[in-house]
């Protein structure tokens, strides 16, 4: 099957404004066009959850909420200070590599012990831990319909990862920053296509985000062994020699200080902090293999064990819709899938266009198929992590 995908996207839509809040019956929702109170007088936009509405009332009983996702500290600080702010709700951030915070919830699982409530993260963990291990629940059944509704997305239709179209919710999807180079190192017209990677002067001058751990490096092996084959993939994963590493910002600073020429599979959010700085660093688009669609770490799903479940009904609601959806959004440095989100023009990350053909890096075969496949052909090159 191919993995490539042709983007279906639209123009955002006037919003249909929503009519209630999740939990509550029509009569208790703010009404079409306006804004409801929040704690401290604060106000939520139409659709949001009520910050007096009985459901912000049970979560308030529960105390907290807990969260895990992206490591990225302005996502650690923006959420918990917005939804508190907003609901009077503690929000505890767990944040980590997939990976680990998978390890230490399977042991805590298999003991009978339940301490989170809402999954944010990436396409690798989510689906073959999270949703594979069977510890997701329904997450339309927790969501006001409204926020559902066609209007509301970008692309017409909110995107689902997973078959059932109910537990993993991608909230972003956006093409990724592409080659990050030293400018000093790599002058104009030095990297245009892919192929170009192969240069010999490249070699042992590259660092890439090691795709054999689970993240979106993967995703870039995906895309070239597509477009080009195998042959290719051995030839700048093994034959380049390049330095394989799992701590971005670290990669980033080693192009920056000219340790390397470029690198590979870096997040948009390190990428955009490192710009900011003024570090000697450039953003490049090659050409030659289909660029990655993906949604990063915006994908949201809800405990089945949720110790926390109506704080946890709370804030996955806030985080769909428009105001909850803004602030994640913006602290991952991504654009929304959400029609009434606009992208900020500095982004490096940018919305696919329609028409285009992108390699779907969170669609459902390559999440659970081919990044396995991927990953072994990888090992067998490369040897183990």
């Amino acid at each position: 099957m191919s993995m490539t995908t042709k983007a279906r996207f639209i123009l955002p839509a006037a919003v249909v404004l929503l009519l209630s809040a999740c939990g509550e019956s029509p009569s208790t929702a703010p009404a079409a066009g306006t804004a409801s109170g929040g704690a401290g007088g604060k106000t939520v936009s139409a659709g949001c959850p009520d910050p007096d509405g009985a459901l912000a009332q049970r979560a308030k009983k529960d105390g907290e909420v807990v969260m895990t996702g992206t490591p990225d500290g302005s996502v650690r600080t923006d959420v918990p200070k917005a939804f508190e702010q907003t609901y009077g709700v503690k929000v505890t951030y767990v944040g980590g590599r997939n990976s680990d915070i998978a390890a230490k919830l399977q042991s805590e699982r298999k003991a009978g012990i339940f301490t989170h409530d809402v999954f944010g993260g990436g396409g690798n963990t989510m689906t073959s831990t999270y949703y594979g291990e069977g510890w997701v629940g329904s997450l339309k059944d927790v969501l006001d319909p409204a926020l559902l509704t066609a209007d509301n997305w970008r692309d017409g239709a909110p995107k689902w990862v997973d078959p059932e179209k109910e537990m993993i919710l991608q909230l972003s999807n956006y093409v990724d920053s592409g080659v990050v180079v030293n400018t000093d190192l790599v002058k104009d017209g030095d990297l245009t296509t892919f192929e170009d990677m192969l240069d010999p002067k490249w070699k042992g001058k590259i660092v890439v985000d090691d795709p054999r751990s689970n993240g979106g490096a993967i995703y870039d092996v995906g895309t070239f062994a597509q477009a080009y084959g195998e042959d290719f993939v051995k030839s700048l994963y093994v034959d380049q020699k390049p330095t394989l590493l799992t701590d971005q910002r670290q990669e980033l600073d080693d192009i920056a200080r000219g340790k390397y020429a470029f690198g590979l599979s870096l997040q948009n959010a390190e990428t955009e902090e490192a710009l900011a700085e003024g570090l000697p660093l450039k953003q490049l688009k090659l050409t030659g293999a289909p660029p990655v669609a993906t949604g990063g770490s915006s994908l949201l799903a809800i405990d089945n064990k949720a110790p926390h479940p109506d704080a946890a009904s709370l804030l996955v609601n806030w985080l769909v819709c428009k105001d909850g959806n803004s602030v994640w959004m913006n602290a991952l440095q991504v654009p929304s899938t959400r029609a009434d989100v606009p992208a900020p023009a500095e982004l490096g990350a940018t919305v696919p266009e329609a028409g285009s053909e992108y390699y779907d890096s969170y669609g459902w075969d390559v999440l659970t198929k081919d990044v396995k496949r991927l990953q072994k052909m990888l090992v067998d090159l490369l040897g183990p992590q």
